[in-house]
């Protein structure tokens, strides 16, 4: 088990303790105005990913305590700390002196944590007015490069941030994958999956935070002819699965297997720590479904075609943000009726959307746009990879 350091600050009432508490404390938004301000260093051990801990260091922003943490407690606070999160209120009524105490922060980590990792959030952006969120955010955001840039400070990023929507779930989401060792390697094995299931994305959240953690897109484009056998004619009609419904997987245990799955053994690719991965260039392979095989055009000749698709192109940068939010609250919301989360599946006339605990300590959401591909394969494909995955989900 490792732990590692995270220092939290930023001034007074800039909102540390508020987005701390929402994403590992369950909060509301609402909920949080009942919080106090923090007085002194509050610690907390925050376990993630089931073996990761984060060493959390709230440090509270009044002057009082930004005078000791530069005196007479620096190398206690600023030693051996693997991230810098600092939080500026865009509100703020002095924002020359927050720059002043960031600057002396960014000295004092320079000093003692060198290698520190830093992360600005300019915090509380619900309240610009939204047709100048963008301008006020990069004239703030000119200003922290500079300052960061004559402190000798290279390794940094930048978050406009608020409570009231994804942009909080998108900045700790980065801030907590640069805690995850071997990182690049869960994502390779992640794209292969992808492009395994035929699926357009497939997203891995961490299963207590519902942060994103991982995300994988398809490197097909092909187009898809979708011919609809007559005996299918009236299912696929059916408003139960046309209408953006949830729909149980129940629905799909009582049907038969199509005949994309497999559970036959086939041949493997080493991966880069000398593992097998299914290859997916093979048709069946260690109990991972196929992609469809192509349409055969004579027979489609004679079967009318329902509709030509292709993948869609995704212009909203923070969907997966977005989802991790309303689970999020959903999953809350479970809790509080005294249910347990366990998944759910989405579907509408241009998607399936499959979410559903994997490993221990994640789940995976699998979106398919392609039509031949069935749900039960979809489902199997998730079932029968979460054993492989355990081994790549970082056990410190």
């Amino acid at each position: 088990m490792a732990k590692k350091k995270v220092l939290l600050m930023g001034k007074a009432h800039s909102g540390k303790t508020s987005m701390r508490s929402i994403i590992f404390a369950n909060y509301l938004a609402r909920d949080t105005t009942r919080l106090s301000p923090t007085l002194d260093v509050e610690h907390h051990h925050v376990r993630f990913l089931g073996d990761l801990v984060l060493n959390l260091w709230d440090c509270g922003g009044q002057d009082a305590f930004f005078e000791s943490y530069f005196e007479r407690d620096r190398e206690t606070i600023f030693r051996s700390v693997e991230l810098l999160i600092y939080v500026f209120d865009i509100e703020s009524d002095g924002p020359e002196k927050d720059f002043e105490h960031f600057r002396e922060v960014l000295e004092a980590i320079e000093e003692n944590s060198p290698d520190a990792r830093v992360f600005i959030l300019v915090h509380k952006m619900d309240l610009v007015a939204e047709v100048e969120r963008d301008s006020i955010f990069n004239d703030r955001k000119d200003l922290i490069e500079e300052h960061c840039s004559e402190c000798g400070v290279e390794n940094f990023q930048i978050f406009g941030t608020s409570i009231w929507d994804e942009t909080l779930y998108k900045a700790w989401s980065e801030i907590v994958t640069n805690l995850i060792p071997n990182i690049r390697l869960l994502e390779t094995h992640l794209n292969k999956f992808c492009n395994m299931c035929d699926a357009d994305e497939v997203v891995l959240f961490e299963r207590a935070t519902f942060l994103v953690i991982s995300q994988a897109q398809s490197t097909s484009t092909g187009d898809y002819q979708l011919t609809v056998p007559k005996e299918a004619k009236e299912m696929l009609a059916s408003p139960s699965t046309a209408n953006g419904d949830v729909v149980s997987s129940e629905d799909d245990n009582n049907q038969a297997a199509p005949p994309s799955l497999s559970s036959s053994p086939g041949p493997t690719a080493p991966t880069e720590d000398g593992g097998d991965m299914p290859d997916p260039a093979t048709d069946s392979v260690s109990g991972l479904a196929a992609p469809p095989a192509e349409v055969d055009m004579e027979s489609a000749a004679n079967t009318p075609l329902l509709r030509h698709m292709s993948r869609t192109t995704h212009f909203d940068a923070h969907r997966f943000e977005k989802i991790s939010n309303i689970v999020k609250q959903f999953k809350l919301s479970c809790g509080k009726a005294q249910s347990q989360f366990q998944g759910m599946e989405v579907r509408n006339s241009r998607f399936s959307a499959f979410i559903d605990a994997f490993t221990a300590n994640t789940y995976i959401m699998v979106i398919v746009s392609n039509p031949n591909v069935h749900t039960a394969a979809t489902l199997l494909n998730i079932q029968n990879a979460r054993d492989h995955f355990e081994r790549f989900i970082p056990r410190i």
